[in-house]
């Protein structure tokens, strides 16, 4: 299994470089260049590790872990930076980062750095929940699974999804739908939660969800 990284750094030549090398050793990277569309393609999509340059455009890589920790959001996130003075280091390992590596930086080092975060992550891998015989959660690296098949369903769809079978039986307010899927920065999109619960019953069946409405949904099945 291919795991997928995101890497934001805005020297166009070592972002390329760093897609070749890592493509070369069967990881799946998506490339950003800015702080913003590094958040923007998180809260789509769903990343094993995160490599991270400081100094980039409109939100810095500090900004940008800060703000995916705030949400609770744990993926594994090496900063990859020119930055070497002992504040720039704690500040990073303060807001939640997991390694470094300075610049200029020998690749078979970053790629041993990565190969032992993602290992030492794999003590989390495992944490399931168990929707019922045929389909499970995998909690720590944000997938469904139906049997022994990965199922691709979007970031949001999942965080819908653990909260409508963590609270079955019970009503699921619209209120809890927004603070799980949507950070303080994030503008709420009512229509979005329509079209996420449509997704879901495309999978489970379309008595699958309750509609309570004007208060939010139950998991039925």
């Amino acid at each position: 299994m291919s795991y997928k990284i995101l890497i934001l750094e805005d020297n166009t030549l070592l972002l390329q470089t760093l897609e070749d090398f890592l493509g070369g050793h069967d990881y799946i990277c998506t490339l950003v260049s800015s702080g913003k569309e590094a958040l923007k393609q998180c809260y789509e999509n769903k990343y094993d590790l995160y490599l991270l340059d400081v100094k980039v455009p409109d939100l810095s890589g500090f900004d940008f872990l800060k703000e995916l920790r705030a949400s609770g959001d744990r993926t594994p996130a090496i900063f990859v930076t020119s930055l070497s003075d002992q504040e720039s280091l704690t500040k990073g390992f303060m807001l939640g980062g997991d390694d470094y590596i300075k610049k200029p930086f020998d690749l078979s080092e970053l790629l041993l750095r990565i190969k032992a975060l993602l290992a030492r992550a794999k003590g989390i891998v495992d944490d399931w929940l168990e929707i019922d015989d045929a389909y499970k959660l995998n909690l720590a690296r944000k997938r469904l699974f139906h049997n022994q098949e990965e199922l691709d369903i979007n970031l949001k769809d999942f965080e819908l999804l653990y909260l409508l079978v963590k609270e079955r039986g019970k009503v699921v307010t619209k209120e809890m739908i927004h603070e799980r899927l949507w950070s303080s920065s994030e503008e709420i999109n009512e229509g979005s939660i329509r079209v996420y619960i449509n997704n879901l019953k495309k999978i489970f069946g379309k008595d699958s969800i309750l509609n309570i409405r004007g208060i939010g949904y139950r998991f039925e099945k």
